[in-house]
C-alpha cells in the first residue's frame, strides 16, 4: 500500500483497499492507516530539493484529495497534509506553497468539506501569522489575511475583532529626552544655514535616498522641540485610543494636536499644476511599487521633510479622523461604568477639529477634494461595519428571501393584456398620434404632409420682381436674401430643368449665385404655361427696346465708319479729291460666286458674327446644306451665298450690313476694293 501511494496509482489502491477492508472488523482501521501513509509521504516530499518541492508537493496534494472523494481517506486528511508540509517548510518556500490553499478555497469552501476544514486553515493561517514578522513579511502577511477574509463566512466572529481590541504593543519610539532633540534639532539647522541659498542638498555630490522626491523651492518648516515631542507623543493615543476618556490624557491631546494642525495650517503644500500634479503622482506610484514602510521614522531630523511631504500629512490626518469617529461611536463594548462618554465641550473639539482635518486634506495635492470624497465614503462604510458589530454581527443571508422568486403582482393596477389591436404607448398623444389612420405608412404618405411648395408658387414672386414694369428696386428683391437663395437652389435642384446643364469645356465657372439663380427660375419660368404667356409678351418687349436700340447705334456706328473711310480716302488722294456720298468709293459690283469666295477666306475668322450681321439662322442653314465641313472659310461662304440668293448680289447692299461691326467692315472694305481693282 505505501508503494502504491508513493506511485500514485488509484488502481493498486483500490485493490489494496478491498483487499484490507475484508481483513478487519471495523472499515476506520483501513483509513486511518491509509491516512498515516498519506501523511508520511508528505513528510518524504518535502525532503527533494527547494526547487521541485512545489511541484511534488501539488502532486501529493491532488492525489491525497482524489482519494478522500473516493473514500480512501479521511475529509480532514488533504488539509492537514498540507499543514504539516507548510510546518516543515522555510518562510520563502511558504510564500510559493500557500498558493495551493489559495488555488483550492472553491473546494474548500463545498458543502461537507467546510464544516471540516474551517477550523483546520483558520489555525494553519493564525501559525503562519505567527511565525512571519510583519514589517519584513508584510505582503505575505497581506495574502493570508485576504484569503482569511474570502474564505471565513461574514458571520465569523475571530476575523472582525468582535470585542474591539485596539493593537497596544504598536509603541512608536522617539527622542523624549529633550536636551537629546534640541542638540539633533540644531544640528539640523546648522547644516541648512551652512547650505547656500539656491543650492541643493544633492548639489555637493550626495545621492538621494531611495523614496525621496526633490522638491523645487520647498517651503522650510521650522520644528522646534517641544513641536517634536508634541507630534510624536499623539502616537500614543493613536494605538490606544480609550486613554482620551480620562480627562487629564485628553487635555494633553487636545493640546498637542492643536499645535500640530496649526503648525499644518501656518505650512499649507503648494499647490501644482495640472502637468506638476501628474507627474507628482506618477513619481508617486513608482516610488511607492519599489519600497514600502509599515512605520516612519521618528528622527528629529526628518520630521520637517516629513510634513513636507503629502502623503505623510495624509496619513497623519487620516489617522486623526479615525480616533474621532471611535470617540463618536457607540459601541457595545464602551461599558458606561467606566464612563467612556464625551462630554459636551470634548465632543464639540472633536466634531471642530474634524472638520479642520478634512479641509487640510482637501489642500493637500495632489486631488485633494477627490480624495476626501473617497475618504468619507469609507468613513461611512466603517459606521455601518460598527453597528452591524453591535448588532452582534447578525447573518445577513437570514434577511434574504428564502422562498421561490414570486410573479410580481400588483393590487392597485391590474395588468392588461397586450392587444396589438389597441395600441397605447403610455400617453394620448402618442397613442393619437399612431391612431390617427390605420395604415400608418399610407398617413405618412399623404398629400397633406406634402410641405414643399411647387415650382410655380415659388417663382411667382421672383418673377414679378424681375420685370422691369414691376420698378421693384435692387434692395427689395427676395433674391438678396441667403436664406432664400439656399432655399431657390435646393427646390430649383430637383424641380428645374435647366439647374445642372451641360456647360461648354472653355465656358467660365458660376461665380455669381445670384445671377445664376434668377437666369435658372427665368428659364424654368418658359416651361410653365402660368408665365410662358407673360414671358414671351416681356421678350418681345424686351426685342423691340433692343431693336430701337440697335437702330439707333447701327446709325452712329455708320456714320463713324463713313467718317473713318472719309478721311483714308482724304489721305489716300494725291490729284484729286473725289467726292464720298457712301462709304463704298466705288460703284456698285455685282458679286460673283469668286467673289464670295474671297470674301469668305477673308472673313472666316468672323464666321460667328457673320450669320448674324446679314440675318442668315445657322439652324437652318445646316439643315439645307448637304455640306458636313467644318471649316470656317466654306461657313463664310455658305452664309454668303444664302444671303445673295435671299438679297441679291449687290456689294454695296452686303457693306451696308456689315457696317454694324467695325472689325467687320473694315475687312470687308479692303477686299471689296481689291474686287474693284482687279475688275478694273
Amino acid at each position: 500500500m505505501e508503494e502504491a501511494i508513493a506511485n500514485r496509482n488509484f488502481d493498486d489502491l483500490r485493490e489494496l483497499f478491498k483487499a484490507e477492508k475484508k481483513t478487519v472488523k471495523d472499515d476506520e482501521f483501513v483509513i486511518v492507516k491509509i491516512d498515516g501513509l498519506l501523511k508520511k509521504r508528505g513528510y518524504r516530499v518535502m525532503e527533494v530539493p527547494s526547487e521541485q518541492k512545489e511541484e511534488f508537493a501539488r502532486l501529493h496534494f491532488n492525489f491525497v484529495m482524489n482519494c478522500t472523494k473516493l473514500g480512501y481517506c479521511s475529509k480532514s486528511t488533504p488539509i492537514l497534509t498540507l499543514q504539516d508540509i507548510l510546518e516543515v517548510s522555510s518562510i520563502e518556500e511558504c510564500k510559493h506553497l500557500f498558493g495551493l490553499v489559495e488555488e483550492n478555497m472553491n473546494e474548500f469552501k463545498q458543502p461537507g468539506f467546510i464544516e471540516t476544514y474551517q477550523n483546520i486553515i483558520l489555525r494553519l493561517c493564525n501559525d503562519l501569522l505567527r511565525r512571519l514578522s510583519r514589517t519584513a513579511e508584510t505582503s505575505f502577511c497581506g495574502r493570508i489575511m485576504f484569503f482569511l477574509s474570502r474564505f471565513l463566512p461574514l458571520t465569523e466572529k475571530s476575523g472582525v475583532n468582535f470585542m474591539g481590541h485596539f493593537n497596544t504593543l504598536n509603541i512608536t519610539t522617539f527622542e523624549e529626552n529633550e536636551p537629546t532633540a534640541e542638540s539633533l534639532l540644531a544640528a539640523t539647522s546648522s547644516h541648512h544655514a551652512a547650505t547656500p541659498s539656491g543650492a541643493t542638498p544633492g548639489a555637493e555630490g550626495e545621492d538621494m535616498e531611495t523614496g525621496e522626491i526633490e522638491e523645487e523651492a520647498a517651503k522650510e518648516i521650522i520644528v522646534t522641540p517641544v513641536m517634536y515631542r508634541q507630534f510624536w507623543s499623539l502616537q500614543k493615543f493613536m494605538s490606544n485610543p480609550n486613554l482620551l476618556y480620562e480627562k487629564e490624557k485628553f487635555v494633553v491631546f487636545k493640546k498637542d494636536l492643536t499645535a500640530v494642525l496649526s503648525l499644518m495650517t501656518a505650512n499649507k503644500l503648494e499647490k501644482f499644476a495640472a502637468e506638476d500634479e501628474s507627474e507628482v503622482a506618477e513619481s508617486r506610484k513608482k516610488i511607492n511599487n519599489d519600497v514600502f514602510f509599515t512605520k516612519y521614522l521618528t528622527s528629529p531630523k526628518l520630521l520637517a521633510l516629513q510634513l513636507n511631504d503629502s502623503s505623510f500629512r495624509r496619513n497623519f490626518l487620516i489617522q486623526t479622523i479615525i480616533i474621532f469617529q471611535y470617540l463618536n461611536a457607540e459601541s457595545r463594548f464602551k461599558p458606561p461604568a467606566k464612563k467612556m462618554v464625551l462630554n459636551e465641550e470634548q465632543s464639540k473639539f472633536v466634531h471642530d477639529y474634524e472638520d479642520k482635518c478634512y479641509r487640510l486634506l482637501s489642500d493637500t495635492m495632489p486631488r485633494g477634494t477627490a480624495f476626501v470624497a473617497g475618504l468619507k465614503r469609507i468613513m461611512q462604510r466603517e459606521t455601518e461595519w460598527n453597528q452591524w458589530k453591535n448588532s452582534n454581527c447578525p447573518d445577513l443571508s437570514e434577511k434574504a428571501d428564502k422562498g421561490a422568486m414570486q410573479m410580481y403582482k400588483n393590487s392597485r393596477r391590474q395588468r392588461v393584456p397586450f392587444n396589438p389591436n389597441n395600441l397605447d404607448l403610455g400617453t394620448p398623444e402618442l397613442t393619437k398620434l399612431w391612431t390617427y389612420e390605420p395604415d400608418v405608412l399610407k398617413a405618412c404618405k399623404s398629400d397633406k404632409r406634402k410641405f414643399i411648395p411647387t415650382l410655380a408658387d415659388f417663382i411667382r414672386d421672383p418673377l414679378d420682381e424681375m420685370d422691369p414694369e414691376q420698378q421693384v428696386e435692387e434692395q427689395y428683391k427676395s433674391i438678396n436674401e441667403v436664406s432664400f437663395q439656399w432655399r431657390a437652389a435646393r427646390l430649383l435642384m430637383h424641380k428645374a430643368p435647366g439647374y445642372v446643364s451641360k456647360t461648354e469645356p472653355k465656358a467660365d465657372p458660376t461665380t455669381n449665385m445670384r445671377d445664376f439663380l434668377e437666369r435658372t427660375m427665368y428659364n424654368a419660368g418658359k416651361t410653365i404655361d402660368e408665365f410662358k404667356s407673360g414671358i414671351e409678351e416681356r421678350e418681345r418687349r424686351d426685342a423691340e427696346k433692343r431693336a430701337a436700340s440697335g437702330e439707333k447705334k447701327e446709325a452712329e456706328a455708320r456714320k463713324k465708319v463713313e467718317e473713318s473711310l472719309k478721311r483714308k480716302l482724304d489721305t489716300n488722294t494725291k490729284s484729286t479729291t473725289i467726292a464720298v456720298s457712301s462709304p463704298n468709293p466705288y460703284t456698285d459690283p455685282s458679286l460673283t460666286d469668286e467673289n464670295l469666295r474671297q470674301l469668305a477666306t477673308d472673313l472666316s475668322k468672323f464666321s460667328k458674327k457673320l450669320a448674324k450681321l446679314v440675318g442668315i439662322d445657322e439652324g437652318a442653314l445646316q439643315k439645307t446644306s448637304s455640306s458636313s465641313s467644318n471649316d470656317e472659310a466654306d461657313r463664310c461662304y455658305r452664309i454668303l451665298k444664302e444671303w445673295a440668293e435671299r438679297n441679291g448680289t449687290s456689294g454695296r447692299g452686303l457693306l451696308n450690313l456689315l457696317i454694324a461691326d467695325l472689325d467687320v467692315i473694315e475687312v470687308a472694305t479692303a477686299t471689296m476694293k481689291k474686287i474693284h481693282e482687279t475688275s478694273t
